[in-house]
């Protein structure tokens, strides 16, 4: 794996916007390079018409955050494949030199405890049913860790889950292993899943009873894919779950969904538009609940809560809610974790929630 971490680690010195990644459980990795170092901004959902390749969504479109697609100029499958690309760009000629800084917005354990009362007062007055709300952990990365063994090391620890490293010249660099998978598209069916309820995984509780406050939360994400699959016509589609799905050291409540892609097909952006964000990253009511993240949240999303994959290249879908991920600058990351709040919820709990969502990431950067 040295050759495929030092590729990695070439290619990111370099002005050419990529993304390499692992799907879940898979063992050999995939990347998709744009020859050219444009960025492709895209200022809506109707724009991927007529396009193809790997695309980055933010949790709200806007000029600072657009929409952005990597064109696939070039495709690669399997480390052998990839580590090829290091005879085009030797390490003596680095030309990438932008440092991507921001400013530390961590919120204080008090202040995020006072945010969640604030919100349960609304939930209780009827205002909304379930809001996510969200942080942001700072830490430095320990010296002598390339981003090209940041990225390995993730894979080894969250094997399960859709890990991938994206750099995008001017605009970000960001790394995750997410477990939640949007929409995806193979051999015409497709699949959405329910994920919600999330619970610490130890040697000592990996046997879950899952509390009825989490059966709710995840049933209200399932409500909400099943609504939107009525709303587009779609009756004749296969529901499994809930089930236990681990995550690293945390654990959720999943429901998965299959449908044939006929009534999809020619719906398709309509349809994430309508299924993203959903209520395990946002809330529900879905607007309401938007709205109130982006009114009250003191830090800005960017691209956390958004999604990320496959759009349209070989005739596949396989895109990704863009959790447990984090923001590399220059020596340091910022970690996006967050929480869905109801009514039930206790603040002190939530906290410790977003706390052990953390700690994977921490593990990852630090030298433990």
């Amino acid at each position: 794996m040295n050759a495929l971490i030092d590729t990695i680690n070439r290619l990111i010195n370099r002005p050419h916007p990529f993304a390499v990644y692992f799907y879940p459980g898979e063992r050999e990795p995939e990347i998709i390079l744009q020859q050219t170092s444009d960025i492709h901004k895209l200022i809506c959902f109707n724009d991927l018409n007529n396009n193809k390749g790997f695309v980055f969504a933010p949790f709200f479109i806007s000029d600072h955050y657009p929409l952005i697609i990597i064109d696939p100029d070039i495709h690669l499958k399997g480390s052998q494949a990839i580590t090829g690309l290091r005879n085009r760009f030797p390490p003596d000629k680095l030309l990438r030199t932008e440092h991507t800084k921001m400013a530390n917005c961590d919120i204080i354990k008090s202040d995020y405890l006072q945010s969640l009362n604030k919100l349960i007062d609304q939930i209780n007055a009827g205002k909304v049913d379930k809001v996510i709300i969200s942080r942001t952990i700072s830490a430095n990365i320990s010296e002598g860790h390339t981003i090209g063994d940041l990225f390995m090391k993730l894979k080894e620890s969250v094997d399960s889950a859709f890990v991938y490293l994206v750099s995008l010249p001017g605009i970000g660099m960001w790394m995750g292993g997410t477990p939640e998978l949007l929409l995806a598209k193979t051999n015409g069916v497709y699949q959405t899943v329910s994920l919600a309820g999330t619970v610490l995984v130890n040697e000592e509780n990996h046997e879950i009873e899952w509390s009825s406050g989490m059966k709710r939360e995840q049933q209200i994400v399932t409500d909400f894919i099943a609504n939107n699959l009525r709303l587009f016509q779609i009756e004749n589609y296969s529901q499994s779950g809930p089930f236990t799905e681990y995550a690293g050291n945390v654990a959720h409540l999943k429901t998965t969904f299959e449908f044939s892609g006929n009534k999809i097909d020619e719906q398709l952006i309509p349809f994430i538009a309508a299924i993203h964000p959903g209520p395990a990253i946002c809330g529900f009511p879905k607007e309401t609940a938007k709205n109130y993240i982006l009114n009250n949240e003191k830090h800005q999303r960017e691209y956390y809560c958004g999604f990320l994959g496959n759009w349209k290249m070989g005739d596949e879908l396989r895109l990704f809610v863009n959790i447990r991920c984090m923001k590399i600058l220059d020596n340091r990351a910022v970690i996006y974790v967050g929480g869905g709040i109801t009514s039930s919820s206790v603040p002190e709990s939530e906290w410790y929630e977003t706390e052990h969502k953390a700690k994977c990431l921490l593990s990852v950067i630090r030298n433990n």
